[in-house]
């Protein structure tokens, strides 16, 4: 595989932020040979630190991509249209090359990668046995091919770095790579994840071999390799007790940060600490970069209910979404907030159009419902900042729900629609249907296991609806669309939501454009 090289962009001390070494304060990564820094297993394991630090950061997983992942699926859009023009430029497939969602979480990405690779050189430095080094290798692999996987389905042909560089003159004058040589990069990376991950991390912020596994279904599935994709599905359900994995009971518990225990869905999380940002957490800024924002961006303006105050009314869903949802289906109930207090009465979504600065429409639940505030006695404990940023959250970013349902679609193409590819969807309905025991007025005819004799493509079809209504609102809608391209369908008359789709442009969002200017190799994509 071509290998391409990153000048290091980034100083080990603030990656480490809470991990930092008093010994090494004064000197800079990029003034650091990796064996120079990297001495033990520990040292090593402070560079991964970091990267999750980065990852969390505002302009990556705290706003940026989920926000623009939300706005670009046609279940969501602009509520508040007096909100930053670049987000109603990704929502209304009017992106220009210099949008301000791109120029953060592109150079976010690639100083992630950059972090990512020099730990890499430096664990292969140490002296250490390979079974310590190897599960440090396969978790940074992990999250380099995490990385790039969003931004190829994002951008398209990208500078593809799985090597640390220190010169500066070759940061600009990275060749991009074809999909087809970033896709193996990233198989390549994740089925060495796979091999040396261990069964059950230590938490569900860290990957294990399930995670690896399942993410090669993602990937997969995306590439229309439908037989691998059944097979590391298969491989995922299979091992599922030996890994730990199982359905939650009650699906709304998923969204809850206040629940300690961690969930036996999730496969990977990203946890969010609340109210950390700085000693002022109304303040945008503070010490800690790792904020997340999207209890904010998706809660309703005006909003009464929380002593953190009012969300943002950003990404809202459209009616049409929230009509597509059976009311029997308790899913609905978990994914979608109709009901604000204003003026001290509650408010039905009905009514909130009168509201300054509000849009008469159901508004997203999984983020803002639970956003991290704690009520007690006297005055509350507020584990979230104003306006509910820098919240509480865990973003589930694989469970086995999504699991199952890659499994079905998979086994779908691959043998048509058997009553294995059935018995994957109707585990995943039988739990929408809270039939729980402990309370049996729950239990609910709706949704009823999947109809027999359906066609091949009808299945498919089926099963696409399903992870619709399943993984509402969860950041992967947009590259659903994508890899069925779907677009056209999805936007046009008979869609959820009505945009200027053009299949020859916005499948692909522009290149940092920055980055086009600085390097001749690098290509905009076409339309920008």
């Amino acid at each position: 595989m071509k290998r391409t090289y990153i000048i290091l962009t980034v100083l080990l001390m603030s990656l480490s932020i809470n991990f930092s070494c008093s010994d090494l304060e004064e000197e800079p990564v990029g003034l650091l040979a990796p064996e120079a820094f990297y001495q033990t297993t520990s040292d090593v394991q402070i560079g991964i630190n970091g990267a999750y630090s980065l990852l969390t950061h505002e302009s990556f997983w705290g706003r940026k991509l989920p926000l623009s992942l939300l706005l670009r699926g046609d279940m969501a859009s602009i509520g508040d249209m007096t909100t930053t023009s670049f987000r109603i430029e990704v929502d209304q497939m009017n992106m220009s090359a210099t949008n301000g969602m791109v120029s953060a979480m592109w150079p976010k990405g690639y100083e992630i990668l950059a972090a990512l690779n020099y730990t890499m050189v430096g664990a292969e430095s140490i002296d250490a046995a390979d079974t310590e080094v190897n599960p440090l290798l396969a978790e940074c692999r992990f999250l380099r091919a995490f990385i790039h996987f969003h931004f190829v389905r994002l951008f398209g042909e990208i500078p593809y770095i799985d090597f640390a560089f220190t010169d500066a003159n070759i940061a600009y004058t990275l060749p991009q790579s074809s999909e087809d040589d970033i896709y193996a990069g990233i198989i390549e990376d994740l089925e060495f994840a796979k091999q040396h991950l261990t069964d059950r991390p230590v938490s569900k912020q860290r990957p294990g071999k399930g995670t690896a596994a399942a993410f090669l279904a993602s990937v997969h599935l995306t590439r229309a390799n439908y037989p691998a994709a059944y097979a590391e599905a298969k491989y995922v359900i299979d091992n599922s007790v030996a890994f730990g994995y199982s359905l939650e009971p009650e699906f709304a518990d998923l969204f809850d940060p206040s629940i300690a225990t961690p969930s036996n869905e999730v496969l990977f999380e990203l946890d969010f600490k609340g109210n950390d940002a700085s000693a002022n957490p109304s303040s945008l800024g503070g010490t800690n970069a790792a904020i997340d924002y999207l209890a904010s961006v998706t809660g309703p303006r005006k909003d009464e209910r929380y002593t953190t105050g009012e969300g943002w009314s950003v990404a809202v869903p459209t009616l049409a979404a929230f009509n597509s949802f059976d009311p029997q289906d308790y899913r609905r109930v978990v994914s979608f907030d109709t009901m604000m207090t204003y003026n001290g009465v509650a408010t039905p979504y009905t009514d909130w159009g009168a509201i300054p600065l509000n849009v008469a429409r159901p508004h997203i639940a999984k983020y803002y419902r639970a956003h991290g505030e704690v009520l007690g006695e006297g005055n509350p404990a507020v584990s979230a900042g104003i306006n509910a940023r820098d919240s509480e959250n865990d973003y589930c970013l694989m469970r086995y729900a999504d699991v199952l349902l890659m499994a079905a679609e998979a086994s779908n193409e691959v043998n048509g629609p058997t009553a294995e590819a059935e018995d994957y969807v109707n585990q995943v309905r039988k739990r929408a249907r809270r039939e729980l025991d402990a309370d049996p007025t729950n239990d609910r005819a709706v949704p009823a296991d999947v109809a027999g004799g359906l066609s091949k493509e009808e299945f498919t079809t089926m099963v696409l609806e399903e992870r619709r209504v399943e993984l509402a609102f969860e950041f992967g809608r947009w590259y659903d669309i994508k890899r069925r391209q779907l677009g056209v369908t999805a936007f046009g008359p008979s869609g959820l939501e009505q945009q200027n789709f053009d299949p020859a442009r916005d499948y692909y969002y522009p290149k940092f454009q920055q980055d086009v200017d600085k390097n001749d190799n690098l290509t905009q994509n076409k339309g920008y």
